[in-house]
């Protein structure tokens, strides 16, 4: 596991996590992998199936692979949707209280029994503490309160996206950082090595934690 891996799962670990929010809401969320609207790739969308309160991360190919590849992309993904704070998409709807800060869940679900095992195990392997470690399966109204979600939140993206060049929306969904595996969001790129312009990293702690290693077969492009 790279040293990002271990900093990502440490600052997860160390975020208050409470059972419910304001108006006792349950702090429960609901992930799964969506297809994006009008750009390649899958995402992992989390709903809040109690409030509505969601969020999407990533932008790869998840669904082709298997159980455990797939978990492999997934647990960043959810890692990082908590240690950074969720999109807000109304600054007047606190979720957990009025500060905002971040929070991690008091527990999760998804759909599929297989990938539900397969995160868990996942989860677990990285380091997480244990009782965040147990993925359930989705009773029936969460999982359709989920896809509610989800539809709003398609048609607000696919609108907001409507006017913008096909070019600018092409990207490679195969690309993940060669550090920890983390892959690009909708709004967020990986950086490229500036001298081999091949290899690429979500952020510079996983530049410089691959450079004893990238160094010895990074070669600027041929003229």
């Amino acid at each position: 596991m790279s040293s990002v891996t271990a900093t990502r799962v440490r600052a997860f670990n160390a975020l208050r996590r409470p059972q419910f929010g304001l108006g006792d809401i349950p702090n429960h969320y609901h992930f799964s992998v969506r297809s994006l609207p009008m750009v390649p790739g899958n995402a992992v969308f989390l709903a809040n199936p109690f409030n509505g309160h969601r969020h999407t991360e990533g932008r790869t190919r998840i669904t082709p692979l298997s159980l455990e590849e797939q978990a492999n992309v997934i647990v960043p993904l959810l890692l990082e949707s908590f240690v950074t704070r969720f999109d807000s998409d109304n600054q007047l709807q606190f979720v957990m209280e009025d500060s905002m800060t971040p929070w991690a869940p008091w527990s999760w679900s998804t759909t599929d029994e297989g990938l539900a095992q397969a995160v868990s195990n996942r989860l677990a392997a990285v380091g997480v503490l244990p009782e965040l470690c147990t993925v359930t399966v989705a009773p029936a109204e969460e999982t359709q309160a989920a896809n509610i979600s989800w539809r709003g939140f398609y048609s607000e993206v696919a609108a907001a996206m409507a006017g913008i060049p096909e070019d600018q929306l092409a990207g490679s969904i195969t690309s993940c950082c060669g550090v920890c595996g983390f892959t690009p969001s909708l709004d967020t790129s990986l950086m490229r090595c500036g001298r081999c312009k091949q290899t690429t990293y979500c952020s510079k702690a996983c530049q410089k934690a691959d450079w004893s290693t990238h160094k010895g077969d990074c070669k600027a492009p041929a003229a």
